[in-house]
């Protein structure tokens, strides 16, 4: 399975509370965000659930590969039924991009660029099942469903924190945000983010993801 930039730049990026332990990946795909955590956090406990069986396969198999499978164990089931015996302190997700758009004939890519299985409004249910009374969560998501996020987010009591908006260069606009939420409301911050300036990766981004990439 493809690793996406923005996806990397979500694990890099996303702030974590020292009191935070133990933290649920919604839809984990290849294990990559439980896996960049537990390289910044050590003290993070990690449960990452998939759906897809073949993501769920190549995740178990990464995560017990890495020097962090004490910690990750990567779960096979559907976040909308599935029952935990916990609430965690932090959840981390990087949803299907789009609803009610046009589909691929790849059935996969479909589960995982499209929200047929587990819409938005769904999603934040979960995160509010699932999250304890101090928690908070981080989500990527397209720019042009930021508005239609808050909203939502709104009706279960989330309030937005925190915002970084990731623009592919300063020619363009942003296309992708990560949005950080809990049960608090405060003055929400606002940071910018640009990925490349001359087809070269910016400092900002080299330093964000100095620990991670091998070249960058």
């Amino acid at each position: 399975m493809k690793v996406s930039e923005t996806a990397c730049i979500q694990g890099a990026w996303t702030p974590i509370f020292d009191s935070a332990k133990s933290m649920l990946d919604i839809g984990t795909g290849t294990g990559l965000l439980s896996l960049m955590l537990a390289q910044r956090f050590p003290n993070l406990i990690i449960d990452a659930i998939e759906i897809d069986e073949h993501a769920f396969t190549q995740a178990s198999n990464n995560c017990t590969q890495s020097p962090f499978f004490k910690r990750i164990t990567v779960l096979h089931g559907d976040i909308k039924t599935s029952a935990f015996s916990k609430k965690y302190d932090f959840i981390i997700v990087n949803p299907p991009f789009h609803e009610k758009q046009l589909r691929s004939i790849d059935t996969v890519k479909n589960t995982a660029w499209h929200s047929d299985e587990l819409t938005l409004e769904e999603l934040i249910g979960c995160i509010k099942n699932n999250l304890s009374e101090q928690g908070y969560f981080s989500i990527l998501l397209p720019m042009y469903r930021k508005m239609e996020l808050e909203k939502i987010a709104s009706t279960y009591q989330f309030y937005p924190n925190n915002f970084l908006h990731i623009k592919h260069t300063t020619e363009h606009d942003a296309k992708f945000f990560i949005g950080i939420f809990s049960y608090e409301k405060i003055e929400v911050q606002h940071t910018e983010l640009i990925v490349k300036e001359n087809n070269l990766y910016t400092k900002e981004m080299q330093t964000l993801m100095q620990a991670f990439y091998l070249k960058c």
